[in-house]
């Protein structure tokens, strides 16, 4: 469900926009993002943090302030999460995850 809220709200995409090497922060993921919640770069660092712990995006720690102690993580695309973004055809597994998460669809089993 993770990956598909990652997928709905679009991160992966606000990555992929970022260019092919590209690494942000949570804080800039969210201000790309449509929402108006004031903790949004938050909730958007648990679903990336969760994503990367099973490997789904790559995560890198980068010094705050010239390493005086505090960290920020920035998140990037790996093989797995590239794809769920659409590729130079204009294709991608999203869809593909979305009708498998779809209500109606796991209601059948």
């Amino acid at each position: 469900m993770t990956l598909q809220a990652a997928n709905d709200l679009g991160i992966f995409a606000v990555i992929a926009e970022a260019g092919r090497d590209a690494k942000l922060g949570a804080p800039e993921i969210a201000s790309k993002l449509s929402s108006k919640n004031p903790d949004a770069d938050v909730m958007v660092d648990r679903i990336l943090k969760l994503l990367a712990t099973h490997s789904v995006v790559d995560c890198t720690l980068d010094d705050q302030d010239g390493g005086s102690g505090g960290q920020h993580r920035l998140y990037s695309l790996n093989s797995v999460s590239r794809y769920f973004v659409k590729n130079e055809d204009g294709v991608s597994l999203a869809p593909m995850m979305s009708l498998i998460q779809d209500k109606v669809f796991l209601d059948s089993w």
